[in-house]
């Protein structure tokens, strides 16, 4: 918290007080005080850390806790107006929101409460980002949105390629929704009909890059040319090439979308990829709440519409142990109070649209995570993407979402399971069962729909002095900028590998250090490897 001229006032003992004591308000008796005393032990020690918006937000009247949101947008004006309405008001809270909007209807497509035809998703994107531009998230930092498309929708060319002037949708990362039936005709050569609202589109496809109707251009081994922009296409030389036009219109040419999608994401970054029907054979309330369309900002958390995530992140690297590797115990313990902490955001946040304050409530969605990984990677003498690091990732994590999942079975024993999970008993038997391993003379009872999401973490991780995430460390040292200033990082162990002590409250011990790694970092050890050197396929792996 700060003052009225934006001065800190809070210390981390502080802060962990004022957090631990609002979310503790869900305990009754003497479960609180216990609650409050053991999770105060946790948050002190900096093992577990919640999302911004908890840190930020708990204690204040009205509080909003959580991060991760997902919104439906209607295919109509006053729909799409109201949509972004509430993005803006989850912005404004601290929370950044998904959407899809694939099932708005294509550019040209007749409008029929008017004479006119539609402008096509991207343009009330653009509405969206407008709005986004002038909210910050929370008074704290900038709004997030992550827009979506399925790749049937007849604009998703203009939507692969909405960001490549650099200045279009700046508050807006973008991803398609790639589906099974369009990847089988990616690995086929096959040409790939669109579709709006279930029906095949009828109409030439618009492509942005040529500014022009859709066509490939065939060169004379069998191959296609691939733009990954206008200016791309307006530097080709396609003099020794074939144009060929779709066998219907409608229809486009999946390798030529696929690599597209791949050309633009490598120079621009965008736009990502969803399985999306991958996500939704792991949706374990098909019965109840129907498919799964998109995901949060960051894309670790994929929700049904009106639905939020409240996350927060366990740092492994302070689970390290000279003698037994991991102490599994205090991360055991651990992570049923963090699972507990989080189920309790649910009853103490202070959700920003009813519709979302329902949805949440019957299904409970938690988000415990991790962090550090990198960092224990280090302590244990681990290579970051080598096997053995990709066994210590499926040995921690796992022995995390198995905990998680049995303490939220126990909460539910206490608390009552999440309203949704009669209707979808079957999937969940399964799921607990067969897959996380409950023992099955154990009653089902979770707390929640899900118990693990993977994060980011890259502010959390700052607070807790680790590396982000399950990422390897991104420098050994480095300057970072933002919304507090300019500050020079230098990490510890690598400065301790080589002969030298930092003191990290001392910005002139952290400056020579950092001085010094940098000169130096040649004579590391050769387990210490960073994003600068690790390959993509090693980032892959860990996956």
């Amino acid at each position: 918290m700060k003052d009225s001229k934006g001065r800190a006032i809070e210390e981390w003992a502080d802060i962990v007080r004022r957090v631990v004591g609002h979310v503790s308000a869900a305990e009754t008796g003497e479960k609180r005080d216990k609650f409050f005393a053991a999770m105060s032990e946790v948050m002190l020690k900096r093992e577990f850390i919640p999302n911004t918006p908890c840190l930020v937000n708990a204690g204040k009247a009205n509080g909003q806790l959580a991060a991760c949101f997902v919104l439906d947008v209607p295919d109509s004006l006053s729909g799409i107006m109201e949509h972004a309405k509430a993005a803006a008001t989850i912005h404004q809270t601290g929370g950044g929101t998904g959407m899809t909007y694939e099932f708005l209807r294509p550019h040209g497509a007749m409008v029929s409460s008017a004479t006119g035809v539609a402008s096509g998703p991207v343009s009330f994107m653009n509405i969206v980002n407008q709005v986004t531009d002038v909210v910050k998230q929370g008074g704290v930092r900038r709004g997030a949105n992550m827009g979506m498309m399925r790749v049937t929708h007849p604009d998703v060319l203009r939507f692969i390629h909405a960001k490549n002037d650099q200045h279009s949708l700046t508050n807006f990362n973008i991803s398609v929704n790639v589906t099974d039936k369009f990847l089988k005709a990616v690995d086929n050569d096959e040409w790939f009909q669109l579709e709006f609202n279930g029906e095949p589109w009828k109409e030439p496809i618009h492509d942005p890059v040529s500014d022009g109707d859709y066509v490939i251009y065939r060169r004379g081994d069998g191959s296609t040319v691939t733009f990954c922009d206008r200016q791309a296409f307006l530097n080709a030389n396609l003099s020794d090439c074939t144009i060929e036009e779709p066998p219907m219109p409608g229809m486009i040419f999946a390798p030529d979308i696929w690599n597209r999608i791949v050309a633009s994401a490598h120079k621009y970054a965008e736009p990502g990829i969803a399985f999306i029907d991958e996500v939704n054979r792991h949706n374990h309330m098909m019965n109840s709440m129907g498919p799964i369309y998109s995901c949060n900002p960051c894309g670790e958390q994929f929700l049904h519409f009106s639905n939020s995530c409240n996350l927060g992140s366990i740092d492994l690297a302070k689970f390290y142990d000279p003698e037994k590797r991991i102490d599994f115990d205090r991360l055991r313990e651990v992570t049923h109070l963090c699972t507990r902490f989080l189920d309790n955001v649910i009853d103490t946040c202070a959700w920003p649209l009813p519709e979302i304050n329902d949805v949440v409530h019957r299904t409970r969605p938690v988000g415990l995570g991790i962090m550090g990984f990198a960092d224990l990677c280090l302590n244990l003498n681990v290579t970051y993407g080598s096997p053995a690091s990709i066994d210590l990732m499926d040995e921690v994590m796992g022995f995390v979402r198995r905990e998680s999942w049995m303490e939220s079975n126990r909460l539910g024993a206490e608390k009552g399971a999440f309203p949704e999970f009669e209707p979808n008993r079957e999937a969940y038997t399964d799921f607990l069962y067969n897959q996380i391993g409950i023992p099955k003379d154990i009653p089902l009872t979770p707390r929640n729909y899900e118990v693990t999401t993977i994060a980011p973490t890259g502010t959390i991780s700052l607070v807790a002095e680790t590396s982000s995430g399950i990422e390897p460390n991104f420098s050994w040292a480095y300057v970072r900028k933002d919304t507090l200033g300019t500050r020079t990082y230098v990490h510890t162990l690598a400065a301790q590998a080589l002969g030298m002590d930092v003191d990290q409250c001392d910005q002139e011990s952290i400056d020579a250090a950092a001085a010094y790694v940098v000169e130096h970092e040649r004579e590391l050890p050769s387990h210490f490897i960073s994003a600068m050197n690790i390959s993509a396929e090693q980032h892959v792996h860990v996956l």
